[in-house]
Order: structure tokens, then sequence, then C-alpha cells
């Protein structure tokens, strides 16, 4: 049985935007993040359960910190 990819982060690239397009881009809603104060927020978060292995997330990430492993 293969598995499929799933999107992992870097948080070392990430820039903790809280108006990540990734987040944005997600059609399942996979991608969460906590707001600090409006320009500033948490690291995103990627729940595995939710992510399809569907990229798009990837292709929105503006600092490349999101890849499919």
């Amino acid at each position: 049985m293969k598995t499929k990819k799933k999107a992992v982060l870097n948080k070392n690239q990430c820039d903790h935007s809280p108006f990540c397009p990734a987040k944005k881009a997600c059609p399942l809603g996979a991608i969460t993040q906590k707001k600090k104060w409006f320009f500033k927020a948490e690291i995103p978060e990627i729940d595995l359960d939710k992510c399809v292995g569907c990229g798009r997330c990837v292709n929105f990430c503006p600092h490349r910190a999101i890849k499919m492993k």
C-alpha cells in the first residue's frame, strides 16, 4: 500500500504572518494558526489527519516553508 505525501512545515522558514496565504489556500482547513496580535501570529499548524496531500499550500507559501513528504 502506497502512502500519500502530506504537508510538512519548516518552522525556521515561516515568518508567522497572520495573513498566511498557504492557510487560506488549503481547501480542507488543515492549516490553522493562533493570532497573538494584529501583525503577529504563532507558527501555523498542519493537521495531518485533515491533509489530503493536494499541495496547494506548497504553491501558495511565499517563503517555501511547506514541503510535501
